[in-house]
């Protein structure tokens, strides 16, 4: 019976946890402006508020609280209508101040109007959108409560301790992702930069998924431990890696002094490159512990 509950309360807790990253993925999307951003101008105007009220925490608006506006819309030929606005685009100011509008046609098929605002974060938004939707649909594999496969995190520290690069690749993979949204507000520091981020934080995204699926069906396996020749390459390899990347990130705040997005967009690749360095140099000494029998390690991963 126990069992039972205990599977019952994993999958009730998988089930919010979807939920929740269905809702973020919705937040993220909606509150960067990414949403408000899509399809063709076919018609402009202004706006007044008539009524607004604050809404959340949980909302059509997404998590977080917001204002949700009754407006009245004046077009540019002359038409007028009324329309409401969510996720904070028309507040109670703009009852006196109008705000620009746009009628934007959604692939010939629908259409909606949007506040004509400044959407520096849309860029952020789109490069979310699929990892999010990604984790609502995989969900995330939690601790707690106990999962029927609770079995596959004994050991789970020690083994990752051992491993050179795996640790990085979600906590790389979404930096590079934010890192690349936000520098699409920017002028970009080198051509393309802000794209190439963007890809390959969904390249180094798709890994650790595949890695994800991998240990959901063979728990954390024990990686072998690494020859003297090997760690020694390791250790150049780490050293080399530190360098150029904080060469190319030292480069990249040169050229873009200034422009800070554009340089968080440009550098990341680099910064990735010099955690990736840090992460061999850490690893090791860790397998030279673990194979002369002293367990020397340091305590933390």
């Amino acid at each position: 019976m126990s069992s039972r509950i205990e599977r019952a309360a994993y999958v009730a807790w998988q089930v919010g946890v979807r939920l929740v990253a269905l809702a973020l993925c919705y937040t993220v999307f909606a509150a960067s402006g990414a949403l408000a951003s899509d399809g063709v101008v076919t018609q402009r105007g202004t706006a007044l508020a008539t009524r607004c009220e604050h809404v959340g925490p949980v909302g059509l608006s997404g998590l977080g609280w917001y204002w949700r506006c009754d407006a009245a819309i004046t077009w540019d030929d002359g038409s007028r209508e009324t329309s409401s606005f969510k996720h904070s685009e028309l507040t109670p100011r703009n009852r006196t101040e109008p705000v620009p509008v746009a009628w934007r046609e959604v692939d010939n098929s629908g259409h909606m109007v949007t506040a004509e605002l400044p959407k520096p974060f849309a860029g952020t938004g789109w490069g979310l959108l699929v990892p999010l939707l990604g984790v609502a649909i995989m969900g995330v594999e939690l601790p707690r409560p106990a999962s029927p496969l609770a079995d596959q995190w004994t050991g789970r520290r020690k083994t990752a301790r051992l491993q050179l690069w795996q640790p990085l690749v979600l906590p790389a993979g979404w930096a590079l992702l934010i890192a690349g949204g936000l520098a699409t507000a920017a002028p970009a520091v080198l051509p393309g930069s802000a794209v190439i981020t963007l890809l390959l934080g969904h390249l180094v995204l798709a890994t650790a998924v595949v890695l994800g699926i991998n240990r959901r069906r063979h728990g954390f396996e024990q990686p072998p431990l690494i020859s003297p020749e090997r760690r020694a390459r390791c250790e150049r390899a780490g050293s080399a890696l530190r360098w150029i990347g904080a060469v190319g990130a030292l480069f990249v705040l040169v050229m873009g002094f200034g422009n800070w997005l554009g340089v968080l967009g440009a550098a990341a690749i680099p910064l990735a490159l010099v955690a990736l360095g840090q992460r061999l140099l850490l690893v090791a000494p860790r397998h030279r512990g673990q194979s002369d029998g002293t367990g020397r390690a340091p305590a933390t991963s």
